[in-house]
């Protein structure tokens, strides 16, 4: 039995209700972030979003990781190795302390 198109259609839903929940201003932040990432990972498994082979940053062939610059914007999303994505982290939380 094949599922592929109410599967997908299903995909879309999830997508919309959680890029929905993410922008909610009136939503906490920890729950806002939650569907942000959520949203991120369909979107990868829809094709929207595609994960390249190697970091953005260093170029090194790695398991990826997906960074958020600003949650406000869920499908901005840049695939960085592991330290890259700690180095990124370090950005965004000294921006944000200044």
């Amino acid at each position: 039995m094949k599922r592929g198109p109410n599967r997908q259609r299903a995909k879309f839903l999830r997508l919309r209700r959680h890029l929905d929940i993410c922008l909610h201003p009136g939503k906490p932040r920890r729950i806002r972030t939650r569907s942000a990432r959520y949203a991120a990972a369909l979107a990868e498994q829809l094709g929207l979003i595609t994960r390249p082979k190697v970091c953005t940053w260093c170029r090194r062939r790695q398991r990826l990781q997906r960074h958020h610059w600003s949650y406000d914007e869920p499908l901005n999303v840049t695939f960085l190795c592991s330290d890259c994505h700690e180095i990124a982290d370090q950005m965004v939380w000294t921006t944000c302390i200044a």
